[in-house]
């Protein structure tokens, strides 16, 4: 909470505020109004559909593909009505918002194998400045940068202590030997450095060579003080090349090693690169799940169209059943009132005839029957049994006339 207090809205200041927000009204022309209209676009995935083209061509895609897309779409699925249409079209812009998507890991994936060949460039930069010949002598007397990278500290040390053993080799001795060995060395020496830097102290100080042109008294003098006015020989300048051969060939294992374990982390990190880490890729893979469920959604919808679409073209008429077809007599022709009309009487015709031959067959039997039942009483079960067949006949032709 401000502990400033807000100031009076006074007239003046109201008027004053009136003022200033005249200068401050924004775009007012159309180009600059359709300008502005895109200044807080980000990725695209949520702008407008009357804006989608500007917004592609800000992020430099073009509108045509996904005219191009649409297009595909509608004919691999067939045409439609408008909602079938306007489904097509939101699952283009969904497949052009994955493809947007899928160039954003990419560059994502991209931008970090950049940064490794940043400093793959950088590392080889410096090596470079630190790599010089033996025989350059006059590499001593310059002030080197330093680098935090293991491999070029010890390729600069490699460096000068072959340039020393140069010197050394030709007998020639200076300050800045000591000086500078001593400097790379800092914080690390061991007990060849020391005995290195001891040799080369004693072939380089000044005060061995003024006691080489001091007379006798001064030399006796200074041995009193514990000074040895004898300047090295032979023996400590072998002694200070083996010790300068040993030197190089501990550091150069020591760089070998560096360089290969640089080019394993430069792998390391190239395919770590295939798998970026951090919000940012977190946040791309949870719009790439919801992408991908928002894009089968609407395939399923549209193939649940097309199915619909498609019973409804091999469906039967309105009002068409398995049931037989009742014909209206009022809407049917005239001739085939007619004809129905004139089978029909036949039939009816025939089965009275029928059934006036079952009939008189039927009474002809009874009466025969009576006759035997009254000379044999035994066959009284056989007329019944004949009877219920002609009553069964009589069923079946009353049930065929009345259909």
């Amino acid at each position: 909470m401000s502990l400033r207090k807000s100031p009076q809205l006074t007239p003046a200041l109201l008027a004053a505020a009136r003022q200033n927000a005249q200068h401050s009204t924004g775009p007012r022309s159309a180009a600059a109004k359709q300008n502005s209209k895109l200044n807080g676009l980000k990725h695209g995935g949520r702008v407008r559909d009357e804006n989608r083209c500007q917004a592609m061509l800000a992020l430099g895609e073009d509108p045509e593909q996904l005219q191009t897309l649409t297009e595909e779409l509608m004919s691999a699925f067939g045409p439609g009505d408008a909602l079938w249409e306007k489904q097509i079209e939101d699952l283009a812009w969904l497949y052009s918002r994955r493809e947007r998507l899928e160039r954003a890991q990419e560059g994502v994936m991209r931008r970090a194998v950049q940064a490794i060949e940043d400093w793959q460039h950088r590392r080889q930069q410096e090596m470079a400045r630190v790599t010089f010949d033996a025989s350059q002598h006059e590499m001593l007397n310059v002030n080197i940068s330093e680098s935090t990278d293991r491999g070029v500290a010890l390729k600069k040390i490699l460096s000068f202590l072959e340039l020393v053993r140069e010197e050394v080799k030709q007998c020639t001795f200076g300050t800045r030997q000591y000086a500078v060995l001593e400097s790379l060395y800092e914080g690390t020496t061991g007990w060849r450095q020391a005995l290195m830097f001891r040799l080369l102290h004693r072939f380089s100080d000044p005060m061995y060579l003024d006691a080489q042109q001091a007379d006798e008294e001064e030399r006796q003098s200074l041995r009193k003080i514990g000074f040895d006015c004898e300047p090295p020989g032979e023996p400590e300048r072998q002694e200070l090349l083996r010790l300068l051969e040993e030197e190089i060939a501990s550091v150069g294992e020591e760089f070998e090693y560096a360089e290969k374990a640089n080019e394993e982390r430069a792998a390391i990190e190239r395919d770590a690169c295939l798998a970026p880490e951090g919000e940012t890729w977190r946040m791309m893979l949870r719009q790439e799940a919801a992408l991908d469920r928002s894009i089968d959604r609407k395939v399923r919808i549209l193939l649940r169209l097309r199915k619909e679409l498609a019973d409804l073209s091999i469906a039967p008429p309105a009002g068409h059943d398995d049931e037989p077809r009742t014909e209206n007599v009022d809407e049917a022709p005239d001739s085939d009132i007619v004809s129905d009309n004139s089978q029909s009487v036949g039939a009816v015709e025939d089965l009275k005839l029928n059934e006036q031959r079952g009939n008189v067959i039927e009474n002809e039997r009874s009466r025969l029957g009576n006759r035997k039942r009254s000379e044999n009483p035994t066959e009284k079960k056989g007329s019944y049994a004949f009877k219920a067949g002609m009553s069964l006949k009589r069923m079946a032709v009353g049930g065929v006339q009345r259909c």
